[in-house]
């Protein structure tokens, strides 16, 4: 009746032009990846796309296969400064490699910007103080939310009346087959709004293991 879900093709493009701006003309980048995770796949190819696009000028020295480990993400990132000291912006699709790309960043000057998708309390900690850049965090609260407020509307067809023949063909006039839950940019500026701990606090709700 209703699919409810996040646009990778989306993400991945803003990050590209968060990260491009920052960068400035010209810059050098690198990629961390988990290839075979469809979402993270789409992330990293519409960051590429979009980096061709919209920075013409700026070039793809590496790409790295990092499968969400923190520990490779840090020696991929070391390799690949030492192979490319001007590297100016490294792009993952997943938290957990930021953490380790944002270390290895910062035993190198801190001169690099970390580029992430998804947020942790590790790494909104990092956005607070500099060492990530920032990331792209889906909308998960509109998710679970639009969840639950579609799932209402099938079960009580009788709320809607549209102009058409549903009532003459019997069929549930609810129907919603995409529906995009949306992303928000996460920096240092508002990364506290992004704490699970405050939310459920400010809801009035127990953490789910108390």
């Amino acid at each position: 009746m209703a699919y409810i879900t996040s646009d990778n093709d989306r993400e991945g493009k803003a990050a590209a032009d968060e990260l491009g701006k920052a960068m400035g003309k010209g810059a050098e980048f690198a990629v961390l990846e988990n290839p075979g995770q469809d979402n993270h796949d789409r992330r990293v190819s519409a960051f590429i796309a979009e980096m061709k696009t919209a920075f013409p000028d700026s070039r793809l020295v590496a790409r790295a296969a990092t499968n969400q480990d923190p520990s490779k993400a840090y020696n991929a990132v070391l390799s690949m400064l030492q192979a490319n000291p001007n590297l100016k912006g490294i792009f993952m699709p997943e938290a957990s490699s930021a953490i380790g790309a944002a270390q290895a960043g910062i035993e190198n000057g801190g001169k690099v910007k970390v580029m992430t998708v998804d947020v942790n309390a590790k790494v909104l900690d990092m956005i607070k103080s500099g060492q990530v850049f920032g990331a792209i965090n889906p909308n998960q609260g509109i998710q679970g939310y639009m969840g639950f407020l579609t799932l209402f509307l099938a079960a009580h067809p009788e709320l809607i009346d549209p102009m058409n023949d549903a009532k003459q063909s019997g069929v549930n006039p609810f129907s919603f087959p995409v529906l995009d839950n949306g992303y928000a940019v996460v920096t240092k500026d508002n990364a506290d709004d992004f704490r699970w701990d405050a939310y459920l606090k400010r809801r009035g709700t127990k953490g789910i293991n108390e």
